[in-house]
């Protein structure tokens, strides 16, 4: 995990901070709503890890004549495993760690204003954690979450984008949702 951060970190030292000339002047406000799936990252009492879902809406701006945008989101994401195999009765049994994250964005675009659109870049916040479903290792509280995220952005509306949530064991999670965004297209 701490190898994987510190490469993302690297990558997007070497990304260029001043404006380029190139860079299409897009509409300074864009909003998102999205829907995935998530899977739970690493071990947590036994549990097999499961697919399960995630939610989010997100306001960005974008900073005139530069690749660079940040904003606010608010995401519900969950790390589903199941714990069938430790009771052995055949039960449907299941824990849902699920996590509220309320956190600032910022993104670097590589094409900004363009039909299609990769980016990078990350959110930084506050989680609430908590448990539903059946309640085997009943944890709760706030932590605080990171969540690097790469994505692209296909014809200004459609938004694909994986995301790390990182914020407390148990409740780590990988997450690939789409997006559909209003606003941020280019200003004629």
């Amino acid at each position: 995990m701490k190898k994987l951060f510190i490469t993302i970190l690297l990558l997007v030292s070497f990304f260029p901070i001043k404006a380029e000339a190139d860079t299409p002047i897009v509409q300074m406000m864009e909003g998102e709503i999205r829907a995935g799936f998530t899977v739970p990252l690493g071990a947590y009492h036994g549990g097999k890890a499961q697919v399960s879902a995630a939610v989010g809406i997100e306001g960005r701006y974008n900073f005139k004549g530069t690749p660079w945008d940040c904003g606010v989101m608010l995401d519900l994401t969950t790390a589903r495993r199941g714990y069938e195999h430790l009771y052995n009765d055949g039960a449907d049994r299941w824990q849902n760690n699920r996590t509220l994250a309320f956190a600032l964005t910022g993104d670097y675009n590589l094409r900004q204003g363009r039909k299609i659109n990769p980016f990078v870049g990350t959110a930084v916040g506050v989680a609430f954690n908590d448990v539903v479903g059946d309640k085997y290792f009943p944890t709760q509280g706030t932590s605080m979450i990171f969540a690097p995220r790469i994505g692209v952005e296909f014809v200004h509306h459609i938004r694909l984008t994986a995301q790390f949530n990182l914020c407390r064991k148990g409740y780590n999670n990988f997450g690939l949702t789409v997006g559909f965004v209003l606003g941020g297209r280019p200003k004629k």
